[in-house]
């Protein structure tokens, strides 16, 4: 599964921005069948947990893979995928906007995960985004992570901070997709890891971010050298 992962900065008030945002991430569900994504999310990060995230929305739109992601960015390049773009530019500062292009690794909770995302609606989660150590690539990052799932280098995780679903983002190791660089082009996407821990409520994401804060940067300097974390309401549309 191919995930595109939209980072943004509002261009609204506060007050306008979910409801802005919420159009222009639903408006690629205008494209025709074999472009449109196979479901769309639209996320507001929430500053009362967060207060000094780097975004104020992130999006995320699912492809099977990466020939059907070109069929969307085809259409969205197209007169009929105006309206969209347009959209896109009433909620967010585009000039400003990442994009993470990753295939999707469902690490724990599958199965309700893929109950919360059938039955749509609201949902809360907390996600990390970093950059990989210097001496790292990409492909020795993404081993690395992986490996460590449910670990911060070697202490491991408590049960009460672990969360419903944890989901690692891996970006293409390419560029050619999403970026119109050209398909041998290095990856330089907005940030080399994105990862998603699902909770009930805010209460089980401001424990997991007060866990890590404790033990990430004694532990992880072999694997990143920076990240942060935001807390995020969800809406599958």
């Amino acid at each position: 599964m191919i995930k595109r992962i939209l980072l943004v900065t509002r261009a609204c008030a506060p007050d306008r921005f979910a409801t802005a945002w919420r159009a222009a991430v639903g408006a690629a569900a205008t494209a025709p069948p074999p472009a449109r994504p196979l479901r769309l999310a639209a996320g507001t990060v929430l500053p009362e947990v967060s207060p000094e995230a780097p975004h104020d929305g992130i999006g995320l739109q699912w492809f099977t893979d990466e020939e059907h992601l070109r069929r969307f960015e085809a259409w969205s390049a197209s007169p009929d995928g105006t309206a969209a773009h347009d959209l896109l530019g009433e909620a967010v500062e585009l000039e400003s906007a990442g994009v993470v292009v990753a295939h999707e690794h469902v690490m724990r909770g599958d199965e309700w995960l893929r109950r919360q995302l059938r039955d749509g609606g609201i949902g809360l989660k907390q996600m990390a985004l970093a950059r990989r150590a210097a001496d790292l690539t990409l492909a020795q990052f993404f081993d690395r992570w992986r490996s460590r799932a449910g670990v911060v280098g070697t202490v491991p995780i408590p049960a009460e901070v672990r969360g419903l679903a944890y989901i690692q983002n891996h970006p293409l190791l390419t560029a050619g997709t999403g970026t119109g660089t050209g398909a041998e082009a290095e990856a330089d996407w907005a940030y080399d890891a994105v990862n998603e821990v699902y909770f009930d409520d805010l209460d089980g994401i401001r424990r997991r971010m007060a866990w890590f804060a404790e033990n990430l940067d004694r532990n992880e300097d072999d694997l990143v050298r920076e990240s942060c974390f935001v807390a995020v309401r969800e809406e599958v549309l």
